[in-house]
């Protein structure tokens, strides 16, 4: 069987399992059983469960669950509504004030926090109501909570540039550090955009009288909310940058400095430790359970051969670097319009590794581009699963219309962002 009809039936076997409703997990591995077995019969069975345990026991997946638990520690112990309250005592008369709270506070959580949903959901939540009350127009209130929220998936420490980078088979410290340039730039597009709408167009954001706050609350506010937070950040980040400390053992301390706020916060309670452990075990197990029925689908790439005809395939389409870069990223991107971000790594990164080596492109910088790809795949129609996550937050005269229509300009501002930094690559390697 020629190269392409594997791939293909791989592809299209594993979207009509999807869409029969079982889990992404058991979809992989149910397809992975099946192709193995025509492939290699009995033995192609143990070597699937052999490749399960090895990738299972692959240490660069250990930073995950201490990165969920510090993002439920703050979620669940309020620390980030502190946040929101020092922020908005910073930012005085701004356009789109409440909007541009809501980034800055997002990209604050980001870097405490590594899941979009849960993001999505806590600033849905405390900024809705009061963008509502002010008058906010329904298209910028919904898209800023949005991008807020997506700003965890690439923003570090995030769970899903820990998952990219194990996957991908690259340092996974090297894609934190590469992501923190491109994430102040995302920040800093959207907070810019929403500005100039509001210049623009005043009535998309109404002003208000703001309370005036002295300049030993400002400070105050820095000291007792804000600095801490960016010591959180800072241990786990900084401590990998001089090269301490391993991803697991920054991630680690992470975990413990959020724990230690809360008691210092007096929030510290033992029901918050085990809430905040079982809401990491799910969803660190529901990862490590995709992971494990994705090892099915490289390994069939390797021994069919599907995997080296790709690379070969792609290259032959052109010799610029450039092209061949830029047909990947829009390939991702256009899957994000059908698949969870997970599935697209484990399906896509498998073929897409060996032609980024090959083509001489930067790994690193590579996986940082496709990371964005997968942020602008969570704004995205049919599941796109922030719009579903802000519709199951918003009161019911919030329409799923009004939803797509406000996560627009955050999607073309991740493609701006894209091109900025394939323009720019140090952008992402000035810091690794």
């Amino acid at each position: 069987m020629e190269w392409y009809w594997i791939l293909l039936l791989l592809f299209f076997g594993l979207i009509a399992l999807m869409f029969t409703g079982l889990p992404i997990a058991f979809s992989f591995m149910t397809l992975s059983a099946v192709a193995m077995y025509l492939f290699m019969g009995e033995m192609g069975i143990k070597q699937l469960i052999m490749g399960m345990y090895d990738q299972l026991c692959n240490f660069n997946f250990t930073p995950i669950p201490f990165f969920m638990i510090m993002g439920e520690v703050f979620y669940q112990s309020g620390l980030i509504s502190r946040t929101l309250d020092s922020l908005s005592k910073l930012v005085k008369k701004v356009p789109g004030r409440l909007s541009v709270i809501t980034l800055l506070g997002g990209g604050v959580f980001a870097a405490l926090s590594g899941s979009a949903i849960a993001n999505t959901a806590m600033f849905g939540s405390l900024m809705l109501p009061e963008m509502t009350k002010r008058g906010y127009s329904k298209e910028l209130t919904t898209g800023s909570i949005m991008a807020s929220g997506t700003l965890a998936m690439v923003i570090p420490p995030s769970t899903l540039a820990v998952l990219l980078a194990s996957i991908a088979h690259v340092s996974v410290g090297s894609v934190l550090i590469g992501a923190i340039l491109p994430g102040v730039l995302i920040v800093f597009l959207y907070i810019a955009y929403v500005i100039i709408s509001c210049i623009l167009k005043p009535s998309l954001a109404p002003t208000y009288e703001i309370e005036d706050v002295s300049f030993k609350e400002k400070v105050e506010a820095i000291i007792k909310d804000l600095l801490p937070l960016g010591f959180i950040f800072l241990l786990v980040m900084g401590l990998i940058f001089l090269g301490w400390a391993t991803p697991t053992e920054s991630a680690a301390l992470g975990a413990l400095g959020a724990y230690i706020l809360t008691i210092a916060y007096r929030k510290f309670s033992l029901k918050l430790v085990l809430s905040t452990l079982v809401s990491s075990l799910k969803v660190t197990g529901m990862l490590l359970l995709i992971i494990a029925g994705s090892v099915g689908f490289s390994q069939i790439l390797a021994f069919s051969g599907a995997s080296r005809e790709a690379v070969s395939a792609v290259l032959e389409l052109s010799s610029s670097p450039y092209v061949i870069l830029s047909l990947m990223l829009l390939i991702a991107i256009v899957l994000g319009f059908f698949m969870e971000q997970t599935a697209i790594m484990m399906i896509s990164l498998p073929m897409f590794m060996p032609i980024v080596h090959a083509s001489g492109l930067h790994p690193i910088w590579f996986c940082v581009l496709f990371l964005i790809c997968l942020q602008i795949g969570q704004l995205t129609p049919p599941v796109g699963v922030s719009l579903f996550t802000m519709k199951g937050v918003a009161p019911p005269e919030v329409t799923m219309s009004h939803i797509m229509r406000g996560a627009i300009p955050y999607v073309l501002l991740n493609i701006l962002a894209l091109v900025i930094i394939i323009a720019f690559p140090i952008f992402v390697t000035l810091l690794i």
